[in-house]
């Protein structure tokens, strides 16, 4: 009857496993996008832009009752932009005037 033999301990490595709200970064010539992916399949309540002298945020409600605020330091234009993506080529469906924050407008 042979022996039985121990096992050698060895430190296991704590797992890095993504957060399902991590940002997921993609780069691309000149800059770069970030996905919020916790954010997919969730209904929009509705989208605000407030800007507020050195304040500025775009707060995305969900119908869930759920908030994603981005805010935004310090001065910026903001241009919007519907596109329809059905057929790949992003075809504009309404375009507003730019907002410029109070901290970039000239007196």
């Amino acid at each position: 009857m042979s022996r039985p033999t121990a096992k050698a301990k060895t430190k296991s490595r704590p797992s890095r496993k993504r957060s399902r709200l991590a940002l997921v970064e993609r780069a691309y010539p000149g800059g770069k996008s970030l996905e919020f992916p916790g954010m997919r399949g969730h209904r929009v309540e509705k989208i605000e832009l407030i800007t507020s002298g050195d304040y500025h945020a775009v707060s995305i409600r969900f119908q869930e009752k759920t908030t994603l605020h981005l805010v935004i330091d310090p001065g910026f234009t903001l241009k919007a932009n519907l596109r329809d993506w059905k057929d790949g080529d992003g075809k504009s469906l309404k375009s507003w005037p730019p907002i410029i924050s109070a901290g970039m407008r000239m007196p």
